[in-house]
């Protein structure tokens, strides 16, 4: 069940027409498989929108019998974007000075500062940035709600896979070391951080194979992640968020805690954003129970948007006080404009 029915099941309440009333006979049919539009539908005033991400040609390759040919997605996406270095945190040997700090036992003593040693008649060393090689782990939410969509779009994993392929050979073409953890049913795909020539490869294939699987994705996703990436940089997890918070954030500030940067990309159908209902419907109807209810749009449109800004303020509120980057994105989100909120171009 999604986030788009639990919410409008809990704001619409009980019912205002009873089920199978001759008022509501002329409703919407059934959704078709998958629950298209999360199970509601509309009566004879509206009609229903489609939200298709900016892309067409994504757009078509994508709903051209799954997601093929995603090494050309990605090229498609990176082509527009330009490259650059990043700055590591890790210290080592250049010609930029980063800061001063005390001398303590097991500082190379090469890099003492003489100089501050006459003024203070105290020990300090220098210390360096260095343009490095980061490590990225990406961690990809394959649970059965992400698999959902409004109409024609893209679902949301369709967007997670093709978005975190963009990023994998953005980050490739900065020699950075990327990998992959995912988890399909019970299959486990994992592929370790690396910069091999046959890594971009291994990633496309494992992504272009990934399918929705129903269980608690998520926290095993979290607590697989320090088993596969062992040295510090970054970890970036692609989810709805459809999990209690108190199953997850432990497992979220023990990953940040390790010194990584943890990036939470908290994706969501355009149509769970926004309700995709005219302003002219008065008729809801529940096709998994039968349920049907009359109802103000604009008003419950208002309600809803309410209910979204209070769903994203939590992960919000949660992720600041654990240090976490929190990157809110939709289907709409144009894939390089997304690229752009998550990493350094």
């Amino acid at each position: 069940m999604t986030f788009l029915a639990n919410a409008l099941r809990r704001m619409l309440g009980r019912p205002s027409i009873p089920a199978g009333s001759a008022a509501t006979t002329a409703t919407a049919a059934p959704a078709g498989e998958g629950g298209e539009d999360g199970g509601f539908h509309f009566g004879r005033r509206g009609r229903k929108q489609d939200y298709r991400v900016d892309m067409d040609r994504v757009q078509k390759e994508l709903t051209a019998g799954g997601i093929g040919r995603l090494d050309w997605l990605a090229r498609e996406i990176v082509r527009s974007l330009k490259t650059g270095g990043h700055r590591s945190r890790n210290k080592g040997f250049s010609t930029e000075f980063s800061d001063f700090k005390p001398y303590t036992e097991g500082d190379d003593i090469r890099m003492l500062d003489w100089r501050l040693y006459a003024r203070t008649e105290k020990f300090y060393v220098r210390k360096y940035e260095a343009e490095t090689n980061l490590e990225c782990l990406f961690l990809v939410d394959a649970s059965r709600s992400m698999a959902w969509r409004w109409g024609k779009s893209l679902s949301k994993l369709e967007y997670a896979i093709v978005l975190t392929a963009a990023l994998t050979l953005l980050m490739s073409k900065k020699q950075d070391r990327v990998g992959l953890l995912a988890f399909d049913g019970d299959d486990l795909k994992v592929i370790p951080p690396g910069s091999r020539r046959t890594q971009l490869g291994a990633m496309f294939a494992a992504l272009e194979n990934v399918k929705p699987a129903g269980g608690a994705i998520l926290p095993r996703l979290l607590e697989h992640a320090p088993l596969v990436k062992p040295h510090r940089g970054r970890i970036v997890l692609c989810s709805d968020m459809e999990e209690e918070p108190d199953q997850v954030m432990p497992l979220f500030t023990e990953l940040a805690g390790k010194g990584d940067e943890v990036i939470l990309v908290h994706l969501l159908d355009k149509a769970e954003v926004e309700l995709p209902y005219s302003d002219r419907v008065s008729l809801l109807a529940d096709s998994e129970n039968g349920r049907r209810w009359v109802v103000d749009m604009p008003h419950l449109k208002k309600r809803h948007r309410e209910r979204i800004h209070g769903f994203r303020k939590e992960w919000v509120d949660l992720c600041h006080d654990n240090v976490i980057r929190y990157v809110p994105l939709d289907t709409s989100t144009p894939f390089t404009d997304a690229v752009r909120d998550i990493v350094e171009v």
